[in-house]
């Protein structure tokens, strides 16, 4: 019994045992033939080339048949796949159908124009009654692969044994035979895993948790397919990618390339097996299908039905108001949405309000020297605009939106009453800043201490804070 595992069978000498007994059993004939002729024949042919020509014909054709079958066997050996069944047939039926043709015309004296146009005639009637068959012929001279390769077609995947007049035979994994006709091989989609090369890329998905982080599944995921000595000595890096959602949580995909089709089942176990493994020590749990009611005690702000102080609350800007000064900074936001391409604000124009972006992405663009530069984007949940709001200062940079976006806007009149109120507000928000621009500006670092930088940053923005708000004398001696 074939073994799928193993390579195609290459032909030995057998192959070309029978052309070669049949050539030296003409070849003896054709030697033989004027001596048989004189003791036996008696004929009185006037034209004695005639004798010799039935033998000569027939040990040329059986020699142009060996002749190809050492070819064919050279092509074999040299390129490690058995040739085609179908080619060796096509090619031994037209030898031996010239030969036909030739010892007819000069041996029985038949008019080889009209033998051909007779064959003609005969093979277009057949032709027409065996259009299908005929198909199956010439498309199996034309396949894209050869004995030897694993293919799928239609569903069905296997190793190529043979290559017949009509249909392709395949051996699958579980050694059973699949007769694929030749035209439905190229009328289907056909997938070649042995070309351009045996190695290819398998993948397989599966589920994880909502509660796994991006870097644990990335961790976990690489691990499984690198503890495959097979798979991590191939030159390709595995990956992993988010393929979807689903109501038991995130379906992950996992790609690695195998060394050959038939060794892809038992590496993607391994992989598997070793999946599951690390998963166990990372106590992360196989997802189930299942339906929880939980309920669950929303956020003070959020039970208040004020969504937005909610998110003001995730600002670090504003990180230090209480819920009261929250709920009521939110209430002077003005909702902006922004189209694509349209500037929020611009380099260099005046301005005393502060940008939180909620939704979108903007771009950052600097103008220096004439020459503007796109320096940085700005995600969900950052603000810019903070020197304006705070101290006055005109914008620093062009604002941009990628996408549609939607931003909030905070001005300088619905701030003041709570800097009015609690002064200590603008003490904190100046550390905020400086801390920001610090950041912003590592050339800063190096000359003096990271301390004192940021304290002399901090006492700086205060000023110009307390001097931008009006904030009294004695509004800053409360706030030290």
């Amino acid at each position: 019994m074939a073994d799928p595992a193993k390579g195609p069978e290459l032909p030995s000498l057998r192959f070309i045992a029978l052309p070669a007994l049949l050539c030296a059993m003409l070849g003896s004939l054709w030697h033989a033939w004027p001596w048989l002729s004189q003791n036996f024949g008696g004929s009185s042919d006037s034209r004695p080339w005639i004798n010799s020509t039935l033998p000569a014909l027939l040990f040329a054709a059986a020699f142009t048949v060996l002749l190809i079958r050492l070819f064919l066997l050279f092509l074999a050996k040299r390129s490690g796949s058995p040739p085609s069944r179908l080619v060796r047939q096509v090619v031994s039926l037209a030898a031996w159908t010239l030969t036909a043709i030739v010892i007819a015309g000069s041996w029985f004296e038949v008019p080889v124009g009209s033998l051909v146009t007779t064959s003609g005639m005969m093979v277009a009637v057949v032709g027409i009654a065996l259009k299908n068959m005929i198909s199956d012929l010439f498309t199996g001279l034309s396949l894209p692969f050869k004995v030897g390769d694993w293919i799928e077609v239609d569903g069905h995947a296997g190793r190529v044994v043979e290559v017949g007049w009509r249909a392709t035979r395949l051996i699958t994994t579980d050694e059973i035979t699949i007769m694929v006709p030749n035209t439905h091989v190229m009328a289907k989609p056909l997938r070649n895993f042995s070309q351009p090369d045996s190695y290819y890329r398998e993948r397989f998905r599966f589920t994880l948790p909502q509660t796994v982080t991006t870097h644990q599944a990335e961790r976990n995921l690489l691990a499984a397919v690198r503890q495959v000595d097979i798979i991590a000595a191939l030159p390709f890096e595995p990956s992993v990618r988010i393929a979807g959602f689903n109501e038991r949580g995130i379906e992950w995909e996992l790609l690695f390339f195998v060394p050959s089709y038939e060794q892809s089942s038992k590496l993607r176990y391994r992989v598997q097996r070793n999946l599951l493994r690390n998963l166990h020590y990372s106590g992360i749990n196989w997802p189930i299908k299942t339906l929880a009611l939980q309920q669950q005690a929303a956020p003070a702000a959020v039970a208040a039905g004020n969504e937005d102080a909610l998110f003001l609350s995730h600002i670090d800007l504003f990180g230090t108001l209480t819920q009261e000064e929250l709920n009521q900074l939110s209430a002077q936001i003005s909702h902006r949405l922004v189209r694509s391409s349209d500037p929020i604000v611009r380099q260099g124009e005046a301005g005393e309000s502060l940008f939180i972006l909620r939704e979108g992405l903007l771009n950052v663009f600097i103008t220096t020297d004439g020459m503007e530069t796109n320096v940085g984007q700005i995600s969900p949940g950052a603000f810019f605009g903070e020197m304006s709001l705070l101290t006055g200062a005109t914008r620093s940079a062009t604002i941009i939106p990628l996408v549609d976006s939607m931003v909030y806007e905070l001005s300088r009149d619905s701030l003041r009453p709570l800097m009015q109120k609690r002064p200590q507000i603008a003490v904190q928000m100046s550390e905020v800043l400086a801390v920001r621009q610090m950041i912003n500006a590592p050339k800063l670092a190096g000359r003096e201490s990271p301390e004192v930088i940021q304290k002399s940053l901090a006492d700086q923005l205060l000023g110009r804070i307390t001097k931008f708000f009006r904030l009294g004398p004695s509004d800053q001696s409360s706030s030290t």
